[in-house]
């Protein structure tokens, strides 16, 4: 039964009483390492060892997390592990490089995405979530569909749309090939918990190869034809893409290589399709379950969505709210991890060199010392107000600081969009008896994927307004 955003209290696992053992906790850890966590965890502004193979800190105290991440940065560098999982088919990544390559790279991409650029891709995210209304009208009244998929579908379109102005060979192509890479590297490999080097084998990665060659050719046929066009025309379409091949690092001059603009593609594709089709998921099926917020946000959407693209995202401010809140409860990202480099001391405890410390935004987000009734849906924890004030350092769902993801603010605009379109227009309800339980995959998404009945909004504007008129427009 529906619940009311007053009580709804969103599935997830309860906390383990006490640590597992080793062989316990590395087989928690390759199902699902959300039920992992102990009481500790969430009480608790560090929590020191629980992890058998290495020193392990979970640091969930703000003050520790602003001198990891951002005031102290020289003497916690990012962990192994993690470069080990982010790495795979990304090497040149801004996510995964270190040193100077990264000082370089977060030069170059960084004013790709800062707000006005941003804001000019909103017409190309809008015509893809009215092709996923129209796509959706076609259908029965009633039909049901598999929620993960279908938005996993509308951010890669979006995605493409915005980097490749003229595509990026065959959609289903590309889309068959980010399933097999979320599919084939997206969970904890064993080797990697315990720590074995990068040249021995992961048999949880073998065929992944094969799977991406047809995006890579498709990846190096539209790089390469790129490249001519902006040599007969510099002022060829303005897509992701182009920019990357023609900025230039501010302070040094040097552009991009081949390699670090692939991967760097490839990053925000499987990176940034994964993470924000989870979180409007989990955004669908919170709004599924709550009667207020679902007509709020339908409402706002009725208001606004006759604007331009770039300042209906700015006003759809409850259905912002919803998706920070859907962030807050479910966030895609796994956690962040970092290594001390020298002994230091955090929040009054002393951390060896050699630890690996793990801020993990699930465990932040549902923190009993920082957050009021931390379990519950409540979107106005992040609508104005100085009682809603969210501390900086409590809110993690991209990071912070100077590695902070470099897209979230594209991220939380296209989320937005999606989400007020299909409100706007349909009304979703859970399918009955389906569990929805959490785990983690890549990232945060339901076990067994999301089946809801799609209706449509009987008062909502005719096809044909600003939606369909959306699908001419080109970034």
């Amino acid at each position: 039964m529906r619940s009311s955003s007053a009580g709804f209290r969103p599935p997830a696992p309860s906390p383990q009483a006490r640590p597992l053992g080793a062989w316990t906790l590395l087989k928690t850890l390759r199902s699902n390492p959300l039920e992992c966590w102990t009481k500790a965890h969430f009480e608790e502004p560090i929590v020191l060892g629980g992890f058998p193979f290495a020193r392990v800190a979970v640091v969930s105290d703000p003050t520790a997390i602003r001198q990891t991440l951002v005031e102290n940065q020289s003497a916690y560098r990012k962990s192994a592990i993690e470069r080990r999982i982010l790495s795979v088919r990304m090497r040149n990544g801004l996510v995964t490089v270190e040193g100077e390559q990264w000082q370089k790279l977060r030069r170059i991409l960084a004013p790709m995405f800062g707000r006005k650029m941003v804001a000019r891709f909103a017409p190309a995210m809008a015509s893809v979530a009215a092709a996923l209304v129209e796509r959706w009208r076609s259908q029965p009244d009633g039909s049901v569909v598999e929620v993960k998929a279908e938005m996993s579908r509308v951010t890669l379109e979006g995605l493409v749309r915005c980097i490749f102005s003229d595509g990026l060979g065959d959609p289903e192509a590309v889309c068959a090939a980010t399933t097999r890479y979320y599919a084939t590297c997206g969970g904890l490999d064993p080797f990697d918990i315990i720590g074995l080097p990068d040249f021995v084998p992961r048999l949880t990665r073998l065929g992944m190869g094969p799977a991406l060659r047809d995006f890579e050719q498709a990846l190096n046929a539209a790089i390469a034809e790129r490249r001519r066009s902006l040599a007969a025309d510099p002022s060829a379409p303005c897509d992701m893409l182009g920019a990357m091949l023609a900025a230039e690092d501010p302070e040094t001059g040097e552009r991009m290589t081949e390699a670090e603009v692939k991967d760097n593609v490839v990053t925000l594709i499987f990176g940034g399709q994964e993470t924000t089709s989870t979180t409007l998921t989990w955004t669908l099926y919170l709004l599924s379950q709550s009667a207020e917020w679902r007509e709020r946000v339908a409402e706002e959407a009725q208001r606004v969505l006759d604007g331009s693209e770039a300042d209906a995202a700015e006003a759809l401010v409850q259905t912002r709210a919803v998706v920070e809140e859907a962030l807050r409860l479910y966030p895609p990202i796994i956690g962040i991890t970092r290594t001390a480099m020298r002994r230091t001391e955090l929040a009054g405890r002393t951390i060896e060199r050699g630890t690996m410390l793990i801020i993990s935004p699930y465990v932040l987000h549902r923190h009993r010392r920082l957050w009021r009734d931390p379990d519950l849906f409540d979107p106005t924890r992040f609508l104005a107000g100085p009682e809603r004030a969210v501390e900086r350092y409590t809110y993690l769902p991209f990071g912070v600081g100077p590695r902070m993801c470099v897209a979230a603010g594209f991220a939380l605009q296209e989320a937005t969009l999606v989400v007020a379109t299909l409100m706007r227009h349909f009304v979703l309800d859970l399918i009955p008896g389906q569990a929805v339980w959490p785990v983690i995959d890549f990232t945060m998404r339901p076990r067994d994927g999301l089946r809801m009945a799609v209706r449509q909004r009987r008062q909502s504007a005719p096809a044909g307004t600003r939606e369909s008129a959306a699908l001419a427009v080109e970034s």
